[in-house]
């Protein structure tokens, strides 16, 4: 993780290729199925094929994997459901138990049950040791655990055991996550080097490069990175997101909401409906905005109903809207020690903020801090935390936020230009609504199925 691999991606493949295990062929046939784009193609004939001979479970397994790709191409948490029946259904079928392990270790994942998909994923390493997905799994539970360093070397493992755009964008993860975004962005390009198979993982990894690229403040390399992605996969709705954003960062409010709203339509997750809350209320259209901030409860609640935890999400979002503080800290608290990532903490110190436990929090986001991570909003928290403590280094703070990225909030980043123009460090006692769409893309996305699992 430390430095960019040398070695030519195809060339180290070659090298470290091994006689295919049936989980290996079943998850070569998966890829070569999501090959052409058309995921729900692919999942028509599977679904046609397990008609035809049900007990087939390597198919059954393949099916579940191809479920989770649909989930996070479409935001439909009903393919969650979906996807464990399958694998339910290939375990007890035959299917190859690595395959299985590792399917189920990435759906745990992806509903943010990471201590489960942390189990899963020892056990389906266990029965193959260089399963390269299987590391990927293992990486990311251990990633959101708050295990960080045991994770990188996880990461590091599978970037020799499989090299490919699966690894190497979890090696950007853990580069930018240590503050390091041009090494991030090296290695997402070397990703695109090693792999092009699958036409979304492609256009996911350039929009990674955007995102780095965004929280940069670097508005036209974000906004290139991209219509990079649109051009190799057009119609792309996470660059399309993104270009959203730049838009709107730029003050072009009407094209950015006229972007988001087709986004939105297509993929109503509760990060891009937020997005657009947001735009609207920065640019003047309250009533609007509230009314897509109404729709995220319904939202958070759809993806529980299928086995997603939501402490973390709608904590932060409730926190950031004054809503329901008590309660909203509890369920950052329960997230954080479920999971204690650096955004789970940093959740909490939020919370302990708003609820006025200013001491606290402050021992939080220090903690929240501890990677280096150029996050612009990790870094506002602190400096709210701090004013409220009276600390004159707080205005320092506020600086070191808009210097990371100016444009890293709608509507924080004009409260942090406020409090520094403003004169002393009194309390805060301000109101502006902030949102979940602040904080890291790469921290809240989802990497390439060939990959598996949910960051």
């Amino acid at each position: 993780m430390s430095s960019r691999p040398r070695a030519n991606p195809l060339a180290v493949l070659a090298a470290n290729a091994t006689p295919a295990s049936t989980g290996q062929a079943a998850l070569s046939q998966l890829l070569q199925g999501f090959s052409t784009g058309d995921t729900a193609g692919y999942i028509r004939g599977l679904e046609r094929r397990v008609a035809r001979t049900p007990g087939d479970g390597d198919t059954l397994a393949v099916l579940g994997l191809a479920y989770l790709q649909r989930a996070r191409e479409t935001g439909d948490p009903a393919y969650y459901g979906l996807s464990g029946r399958a694998l339910h259904r290939a375990a007890a079928a035959g299917g190859a138990p690595p395959l299985v392990a590792q399917g189920e270790a990435s759906l745990a994942n992806t509903r943010h049950r990471f201590a489960e998909g942390l189990r899963l994923a020892r056990r389906a390493i266990g029965l193959d040791p260089g399963n390269g997905s299987a590391l990927g799994a293992l990486g990311d539970a251990l990633l959101n655990l708050g295990r960080y360093e045991q994770a990188f070397r996880v990461y590091d493992r599978m970037a020799v055991v499989a090299p490919g755009i699966a690894s190497f964008t979890r090696v950007a993860n853990a580069r930018e996550l240590t503050g390091r975004p041009e090494a991030a962005v090296e290695a997402d390009e070397l990703a695109l080097e090693a792999d092009e198979t699958v036409p979304e993982n492609i256009a996911w990894t350039m929009t990674q490069i955007g995102n780095v690229r965004f929280n940069e403040g670097r508005l036209g390399a974000a906004g290139n990175a991209y219509r990079r992605a649109l051009r190799r996969f057009p119609g792309y709705v996470h660059a399309d997101a993104g270009l959203a954003r730049v838009e709107a960062s730029e003050g072009r409010y009407r094209a950015a909401i006229a972007r988001l709203r087709g986004v939105v339509a297509r993929l109503p997750i509760p990060a891009y409906v937020i997005m657009l809350g947001d735009i609207l209320h920065a640019s003047g259209r309250a009533a609007e905005a509230g009314r897509e901030y109404a729709l995220v409860g319904a939202i958070e609640k759809l993806f529980a109903a299928n086995g997603v935890r939501t402490e973390l999400q709608t904590a932060v979002f409730d926190l950031d809207h004054r809503r329901n503080v008590s309660d909203a800290l509890a369920r950052a608290r329960t997230a954080f020690e479920s999971a204690p990532s650096v955004y789970a903490e940093d959740a909490l110190a939020w919370g302990l903020y708003r609820a006025g436990r200013c001491e606290e929090a402050a021992a939080h986001s220090t903690r929240a801090l501890r990677l280096g991570t150029r996050d612009a909003l990790l870094v506002f928290h602190h400096a709210m935390i701090e004013r409220c403590l009276g600390s004159a280094s707080s205005k320092a703070w506020f600086r070191r936020a808009l210097a990371i990225n100016p444009h890293f909030s709608f509507l924080w980043a004009p409260v942090a230009r406020a409090a520094l123009a403003a004169r002393g460090s009194r309390p805060d006692a301000a109101r502006p609504v902030a949102t979940l769409t602040a904080q890291s893309p790469r921290a809240a996305a989802v990497p390439p199925l060939n990959g598996d699992s949910h960051r």
